[in-house]
C-alpha cells in the first residue's frame, strides 16, 4: 500500500512540474511582444555585432562595455524571451537556430535604418530614394541604359546603383533588403526566397567562345568535343557552376581544365580571343554585345538552368523601386517571353 502511494504521489510531482512548465511557456510566450519591444536599436546592433564577429571580447571593445556587462546583458535577455540565442564555448560563440531566425530580422531592419540618410540626402537634393539593383553577369547592358532611357523620359529623377554578381551572392543582399530589385533567373531558388516575383523574359545559357576557335565552325558539338579545351568557369558553388559542372557529368565527363572563374563578360571575351577557351553566356546578352564583341555561339546549353529571367523584390516597395520596376519592364516588353 505504501508503494502504491509513494507511486501515485511521485506521478502528482510528475504532472505538477510539467503543467508549471507549460504555463510557464505560456507566460513567456504572452510576454514575448513586450520584451521585443523593449530592445533599444543599441542592443540591436550589439546583437548584430555579436554574431559577426563570434566574439564577447571584440563585440564588448567595440560597444564599449566590459564583457562581464554584456554577458549578463545576454544572458538576462534570453531568460526574458525563454530561448537560447547563442552558443557559447571556451573558445567561440554562435547563434542558435532562434538566434539566426532573429538576426535575419535584426539585420532587414539595421538595414533598413542605414538607407534613412542617403533618402534623406536624395531628397534634400530634388531627388528620389536611391535604388539599389542587383544582376547578373552581363544582364546590365541588357536592361540599365534603357531604364534610365525611361526613367528620364518620364521626368524621373532617381539615381540607380548597379551590383553585378552571382546569385548565390546577390539572394541574400535582396532578403536582407540591401538590395532594392534582383533581376536572376527564375528557378525553385529564385520562387522560394520570400520574395515577390515579376518575370520579364526568357533567354537560354549558352557555350560561346572566340571566332577563332576551332569549334567555332562545326555544326555539331558535344560536351566532350567541349572538354577538350580550357574554360572560362563561373565562381566555385554558383548556380552557373553547378549547372554547368552537371552537363560535364551527365556526360560523363569531370570538369575540365579552368583557366579563369570569373563573373565579367568583358574579361572573358578578351581572353577567348587570346586562347582557344570557353565561357557560358545568356543568348540575349550575345546578341545585344555581337558588334563590339566578336563571338561565336557553339550549339551547346545548360540545360538544367531556368530560361525565365525575372525580378525578385521586397513588398511593399516605395515609389522610387516600383517605378524603376516599371522601367524594366518596359525595357524588357520587346524581349522574347515565350521561347
Amino acid at each position: 500500500m505504501s508503494e502504491e502511494r509513494e507511486q501515485a504521489l511521485k506521478r502528482k510531482r510528475t504532472s505538477g512540474t510539467a503543467v508549471k512548465a507549460a504555463t510557464d511557456k505560456d507566460l513567456l510566450v504572452q510576454q514575448l511582444p513586450r520584451t521585443l519591444g523593449k530592445l533599444r536599436l543599441r542592443d540591436l546592433e550589439t546583437l548584430d555585432l555579436l554574431a559577426r564577429t563570434r566574439s564577447f571580447a571584440r563585440t564588448a571593445e567595440v560597444a564599449a562595455i566590459t564583457q562581464p556587462a554584456l554577458s549578463k546583458w545576454l544572458r538576462e535577455l534570453e531568460q526574458a524571451i525563454g530561448l537560447p540565442l547563442f552558443k557559447r564555448t571556451t573558445r567561440h560563440v554562435a547563434p542558435t537556430i532562434y538566434g539566426d531566425a532573429m538576426l535575419e530580422c535584426i539585420a532587414r531592419i539595421l538595414t533598413d535604418l542605414r538607407g534613412v540618410k542617403p533618402t534623406w540626402e536624395a531628397l534634400r537634393l530634388g531627388a528620389n530614394k536611391p535604388v539599389t539593383i542587383g544582376t547578373l553577369p552581363n544582364m546590365g547592358p541588357l536592361l540599365i541604359p534603357g531604364t534610365i532611357e525611361y526613367l528620364k523620359t518620364h521626368d524621373m529623377s532617381i539615381q540607380i546603383n548597379l551590383r553585378e554578381d552571382t546569385r548565390d551572392r546577390l539572394l541574400p543582399q535582396a532578403q536582407r533588403r540591401e538590395l532594392d530589385l534582383l533581376v536572376c533567373r527564375l528557378d525553385a531558388t529564385a520562387h522560394a526566397a520570400g520574395l515577390a516575383v515579376q518575370p520579364l523574359y526568357r533567354d537560354e545559357m549558352v557555350v560561346v567562345c572566340g571566332t577563332d576557335h576551332p569549334l567555332s565552325l562545326r555544326d555539331h558539338v558535344t560536351w566532350r568535343d567541349a572538354h577538350e579545351f580550357p574554360w572560362i568557369a563561373p565562381p566555385h558553388g554558383s548556380p552557373m557552376r553547378v549547372a554547368l559542372e552537371a552537363e560535364f557529368a551527365h556526360a560523363g565527363l569531370v570538369m575540365p581544365e579552368i583557366v579563369l572563374e570569373s563573373v565579367s563578360h568583358s574579361a572573358n571575351c578578351a581572353v577567348v580571343q587570346r586562347i582557344p577557351c570557353l565561357f557560358v553566356s545568356s543568348q540575349r546578352g550575345l546578341t545585344e554585345t555581337r558588334d563590339v564583341e566578336p563571338l561565336r555561339r557553339l550549339p551547346l546549353v545548360l540545360s538544367m538552368v531556368s530560361k525565365t529571367v525575372g525580378v525578385l523584390y521586397s513588398e511593399p516597395c516605395g515609389t522610387a523601386v516600383a517605378a524603376v520596376l516599371a522601367a524594366i519592364t518596359a525595357t524588357t516588353a520587346g524581349y522574347d517571353r515565350t521561347s
